[in-house]
């Protein structure tokens, strides 16, 4: 009996070690799982696996679901979650019921009438013939990537097919990334932009490179800069015209990520520059040739612009006589003269005519045209003034003539 009895105690010894050892492994996993960021949740199958009741449930489940474990315990999965059927997550939990297989089920998104998200699932069975879910809400990961897909959509959509140059330069000065208007602009490809050591240079006119040199060099200490010309040189050897603004980079935390560089081909706009100063240098050449006098008024009768005769009649330069008003230097009483033709042409938005005596006797012939903007309002005149003192002169002293010769005409007649 003795030997007997050692064997049972020591059976009863060891019993007791696996239940104390089962008791502290499950009070270890019980912590494990009350602490661990993923929902943790254990259902029993009934109706021979045809549906699952809740048995436990984690504090981060009940924070993911909203929901309280008191809640759930003992209810029917598809009673508490009813889109866990079209969710897929039903036939897993079937499956590995029946079949003790650990199955993983990818990120997909659930949907019922009380909550929707993006969810991410492990199942396995467990030795009591329960089976646990282990799962993540990864609904603020999927939107942020899409927000970040979205993004970046929206940028390539803007930079891609926006006019201009777009380049991204890293603080060291090295081509980054640049949008595919490079070619159109440069005549070098993306790839070709990107793989310059030397950039800029190749693309900058020799006579403007030391200039763009330095503003570089001041973009990559983080200076900003806007509309500052340069000449181009394309890649089939073309100069053109550019004009470039650029602008730092940070990131979140103020570190710098670079700086991009905006590029705008501006060629046409140059030439019709140019062109129009060519114009504007002849036209001026031209007034300033002929006797009479020119001169553009805004509705105040403020000089714009006189020509060289209207100058030396006031004895001014042009640079004196713009911005005073033309009876302050021609009238007599220092006021807008009576029916001046200007003034008329400006009121009516006809052309008017008529004479006038200067104070110092001199006579002329005045017309006034208005000027119109692009909306047909009257914004100023053109004074178009002659002296025709001689002409007058001249005039009247054949009247005068005339006048004797009719008189010993009448005088002989009468004897």
């Amino acid at each position: 009996m003795g030997a007997r009895d050692g064997r049972i105690r020591t059976f009863l010894d060891k019993r007791r070690r696996l239940y104390a050892d089962a008791e502290l492994s499950e009070a270890k996993l019980r912590i494990l799982l009350e602490n661990v960021s993923s929902g943790v949740v254990v259902y029993q199958a009934i109706n021979d696996g045809e549906d699952f009741v809740f048995t436990d449930f984690n504090s981060a489940a009940e924070q993911i679901e909203h929901t309280s474990k008191k809640e759930l315990l003992g209810k029917s999965v598809l009673d508490v979650f009813p889109g866990v059927r079209d969710f897929g997550l039903l036939e897993i939990f079937k499956r590995v019921w029946k079949t003790g297989t650990p199955e993983h089920l990818p990120v997909s998104i659930y949907k019922d009438n009380r909550i929707t998200g993006w969810r991410e699932n492990y199942v396995f069975k467990l030795p009591s013939g329960e089976i646990m879910a282990i799962y993540d809400d990864v609904t603020r990961h999927k939107q942020n990537q899409f927000a970040i897909r979205m993004s970046e959509q929206c940028f390539r959509a803007i930079a891609d097919y926006t006019n201009g140059w777009e380049v991204w330069i890293s603080p060291a000065g090295r081509p980054m990334w640049t949008n595919p208007a490079a070619e159109r602009v440069t005549g070098y490809s993306p790839a070709e932009i990107l793989t310059m050591t030397d950039y800029p240079q190749p693309i900058v006119y020799q006579k403007d490179a030391e200039r763009m040199k330095r503003a570089f060099l001041s973009a990559l200490k983080g200076s900003s800069g806007n509309s500052v010309q340069f000449r181009l040189q394309h890649k089939n050897g073309k100069i053109l015209w550019a004009e470039i603004s650029w602008q730092p980079i940070y990131d979140e935390k103020g570190a710098s990520l670079g700086h991009r560089e905006s590029v705008r081909d501006v060629t046409a706009r140059r030439e019709a520059e140019e062109a129009l100063k060519k114009a504007e240098h002849e036209k001026q050449a031209i007034l300033d040739s002929i006797p009479e006098h020119v001169i553009h008024y805004d509705k105040e009768l403020t000089i714009l612009w006189a020509n060289q005769a209207a100058c030396r009649s006031a004895k001014m330069r042009r640079e004196e006589l713009i911005g005073k008003n033309c009876y302050e230097i021609w009238s007599l009483n220092g006021e807008p003269c009576e029916g001046c033709p200007v003034l008329e042409a400006i009121r009516t938005g006809c052309n008017q005519e008529g004479e006038r005596t200067t104070f110092d006797g001199r006579i002329w012939f005045i017309q006034g045209s208005p000027i119109f903007n692009e909306y047909g309002a009257v914004v100023g005149a053109v004074e178009i003034t002659m002296e025709i003192t001689q002409r007058k002169r001249i005039e009247e002293s054949l009247r005068k003539s005339e006048e004797k010769y009719r008189r010993l005409v009448n005088t002989h007649h009468a004897h």
